[in-house]
């Protein structure tokens, strides 16, 4: 083990899919974990949107835990990133743990690893990619960072409640008809091109999901009215982040708050109560903090 005494890790959140693009491509958002491991060991500890995570069900000390690294230290976490919305939080953990071994073996970061451990954990890489790398990440036969527009913004409308990713994977299809797949490539691709060129006819046919949105709209009520008011606030195109139960659109710079106010607004008026936020795209992954 390395002298490095007392690891300290930032891990991004991330949006997922995007629409079109599940299970291949995320986009990492400002909102963070940030884990530490203390000399010493004793009950982790946990604050934020964390406080009420019982250690029992948590990803990072079940990690922690296998590599032996709780006999000598304990964890402290905190994150900003809501828990089981479709905002990361899983993959952020995931790669939070892995990095926090890696530190304590032997002080060195090596992302690729990190990477790989995290998505084969996960079972799939979309959200591990940004988690890692920061901005928008497609994983294809390697992750590989993309370009997204300046003038493109996230909205984000932020329910109390929770859609566990094994229920709303639990939803979908066994099989996908060919022409829903030939379709989905065809808006996958477009996304990808609007998103760099901020041309918001691409996006709004880029986040029209043919394969998993139809399965899970009705996990999450007013979802297809916050669809409705998103678009009507000035959204390119609106749909679920991840699996939910967090609804995203992308906007200009200008309509984004707007958009969020009225996604939040419409789940609200259908029993869902729901937040606005509009994070910034984080460019930085995982990242060692001095300690």
């Amino acid at each position: 083990m390395s002298s490095f005494l007392s690891p300290t890790v930032r891990v991004p959140a991330s949006t997922s899919n995007l629409g079109a693009g599940f299970d291949c491509l995320g986009l990492a958002l400002d909102l963070w974990l940030e884990a530490s491991l203390v000399p010493g060991p004793g009950a982790p500890e946990y604050a934020g949107e964390l406080a009420t995570v019982k250690p029992g069900s948590d990803v990072m000390v079940a990690h922690l835990s296998a590599c032996g690294l709780t006999d000598r230290f304990h964890l402290i976490a905190r994150s900003d990133i809501p828990v089981s919305r479709g905002l990361g939080s899983s993959a952020a953990a995931r790669v939070a743990a892995v990095t926090l071994e890696q530190l304590a073996r032997d002080g060195r970061l090596q992302l690729d690893e990190v990477f790989a451990r995290a998505a084969s954990a996960e079972g799939h890489p979309d959200n591990a990619g940004p988690a890692v790398y920061g901005g928008l990440v497609l994983s294809a036969a390697r992750p590989t960072k993309l370009t997204i527009h300046s003038d493109v913004r996230v909205a984000l409308a932020v329910p109390q409640q929770l859609v566990e990713t094994g229920a709303a994977r639990a939803v979908l299809p066994e099989n996908v008809v060919r022409e829903k797949a030939v379709a989905q490539a065809s808006r996958a691709a477009a996304l990808v091109a609007g998103l760099a060129n901020g041309d918001g006819e691409l996006i709004e046919f880029g986040m029209q999901d043919e394969i998993a949105l139809p399965y899970r709209k009705d996990l999450i009520p007013g979802l297809d009215q916050a669809i409705h008011a998103g678009r009507a606030a000035g959204a390119y195109g609106v749909t679920t982040s991840g699996s939910g139960s967090t609804v995203l659109g992308f906007a200009s710079a200008s309509r984004a708050r707007d958009v969020a106010a009225a996604m939040a607004e419409a789940l609200t008026q259908n029993d869902n109560p729901a937040t606005a936020m509009t994070p910034e795209v984080s460019d930085t992954g995982v990242t060692k903090l001095l300690t």
